[in-house]
C-alpha cells in the first residue's frame, strides 16, 4: 500500500480509517495506542473528515475496539461527531469490508473516494492487498511498532496471516 504523505495536499484523503487491534481490559493496548496517536495527528490535520475506528469485540475484552478507540479520540480532541464505529470485525479481511459497506451506508461511494488507513507499519502491505481486493482506494499511514523484538515477531506473524488471506479470500 503506498503511503500518505501529510505535507503533500493531493494526498488529503475523505476519509480516515483506524484498523482495530488488540485492547487491555476496556483501553487501547501499545499497538492501538500508536495508531491511534498517529490517527489524532492526522485528524487534526484533515480536521473535516470522517474517521472510521474499526474493530469487534475480542476474548477477554470488556468493549468492542471500536469503542475504546472512540473514548481514546475523543479523550485527546478529536469530535465525537467525526468518528463512525464499525464494530462487528474480527479481522483485517473484516475491518475493511464491514467499513466499505459503513461507508455505503453513510451514503459515500467507497470506490470513489480516497481512504487513508492507518495501521503499523508491519501491517500496511497486507491490509493494502486486502482494500485492494475489497474494492477501496487506499493509502496507509504507517505507526511506529516500539521494539525491535516486537517489530520482527510481528513481521514473523504478518507473513503467516499473509499466506492465510491469500488461501481464504
Amino acid at each position: 500500500m503506498k503511503r500518505v504523505y501529510i505535507n503533500n495536499v493531493n494526498n488529503s484523503p475523505d476519509v480516515l480509517i483506524v484498523l482495530g487491534a488488540r485492547l487491555d481490559d476496556d483501553t487501547p493496548g501499545l499497538l492501538l495506542t500508536t495508531r491511534l496517536d498517529v490517527a489524532i495527528k492526522h485528524a487534526q490535520i484533515w480536521n473535516d473528515i470522517p474517521v472510521i475506528v474499526s474493530g469487534g469485540q475480542g476474548k477477554n475484552e470488556k468493549v468492542t475496539e471500536a469503542e475504546a478507540m472512540l473514548r481514546y479520540l475523543v479523550q485527546h480532541g478529536v469530535d465525537k461527531n467525526r468518528i463512525w464505529k464499525e464494530e462487528k470485525s474480527t479481522s483485517t479481511h473484516e475491518n475493511l469490508v464491514f467499513s466499505k459497506a459503513l461507508l455505503t451506508e453513510k451514503g459515500l461511494n467507497p470506490e470513489l473516494i480516497k481512504i487513508a488507513v492507518v495501521s503499523n507499519g508491519f501491517h500496511l502491505f497486507r491490509a493494502g492487498i486486502i482494500a485492494k481486493k475489497a474494492g477501496l482506494n487506499a493509502k496507509g499511514i504507517a505507526a511506529k511498532t516500539p521494539g525491535l523484538i516486537r517489530r520482527i515477531l510481528y513481521c514473523i506473524r504478518e507473513v503467516a496471516a499473509l499466506v492465510n488471506d491469500l488461501v481464504l479470500h
